[in-house]
């Protein structure tokens, strides 16, 4: 094998000006950005979906006549929580939005926990 480095190998460098590896970088901080924006609404969906899904299970448990006195009022912070999550997707403001849904996974969790505490 000889010694000599080809012109394809791994090893060779791409010569570029400034510029050219200046908007190379900021394509690839564009790039993860996408990423990360599209991360966080993946997740925020997510958690607006399961506290929605536990308000549609508190609603339907509070319809069939499953909720007595004592559990009544945590089957009602669940139903509470995914009607905040339901909000979610009314505010447009980011901060505004987190506020929502941080307020919807805390009365769905108080709420889940207080049915199986009570029952």
């Amino acid at each position: 094998m000889s010694g000599a480095r080809r012109s394809g190998s791994r090893n060779s460098r791409r010569n570029g000006t400034d510029g050219e590896r200046a908007e190379a970088a900021e394509a690839y901080r564009r790039s993860v950005a996408r990423l990360q924006h599209t991360a966080y609404r993946n997740l925020r969906q997510t958690i607006a979906y399961a506290t929605i899904f536990v308000a549609v299970l508190a609603t339907w448990m509070i319809l069939i006549g499953a909720a007595t006195p004592a559990s009544f009022p945590w089957y009602a912070a669940s139903v509470l929580g995914g009607v905040l999550g339901l909000a979610t997707y009314a505010v447009r403001e980011p901060r505004p939005r987190r506020y929502i849904l941080a307020g919807a996974v805390v009365l769905a969790v108080v709420g889940v926990t207080g049915i199986f505490l009570v029952d």
